[in-house]
């Protein structure tokens, strides 16, 4: 139950963020936080991650995730039902909580709103805009990889 819960209350915290950010900042606006660490700002990607099929016709960045987000509710509940790696149910609970946001967003609006890019880096690391579901996915998605590469000793 507490990883059904983790993945509901980041969708929750990801649909909260992302409704505030679409009514109190301008798309297109930029402002400093944290001394110039993060940049915070509203931005729209029709796209996948890193900008992927951006300019894609039709349906296929929606389909695409659809697919992917399919493939971990698949993995996450067979994850649920069986004995196994704590870790790995943590990092699918991350995965299927930040993915069902960004498409469920995308299903309904034709795009996912990001919000959050940072102030130092290279050129391509400060151009990546992001939101915190794109947080948990990837880091849900090492949590899932590490889990099941070192699942542990079970238990007899």
């Amino acid at each position: 139950m507490f990883y059904i819960l983790l993945a509901a209350g980041i969708f929750a915290l990801d649909y909260a963020v992302k409704e505030h950010v679409n009514t109190t900042r301008l798309q297109g606006t930029k402002e400093e936080k944290a001394g110039g660490l993060l940049i915070l700002r509203n931005c729209h990607n029709k796209g996948l991650a890193f900008g992927l099929l951006k300019d894609a016709e039709g349906d296929i960045p929606r389909e695409c995730s659809g697919l992917a987000l399919g493939g971990a509710i698949w993995a996450f509940l067979c994850a649920l039902f069986k004995r196994g790696s704590k870790v790995v149910r943590l990092g699918l609970s991350m995965v299927v909580g930040g993915g069902l946001n960004n498409y469920v967003e995308r299903r309904n609006k034709g795009e996912v709103t990001d919000y959050v890019s940072l102030g130092r880096g290279g050129r391509r690391l400060k151009s990546l805009v992001f939101n915190l579901s794109d947080l948990f996915v990837f880091a849900g998605g090492i949590l899932w990889i590490l889990g099941s590469l070192f699942p542990g000793k079970k238990k007899k």
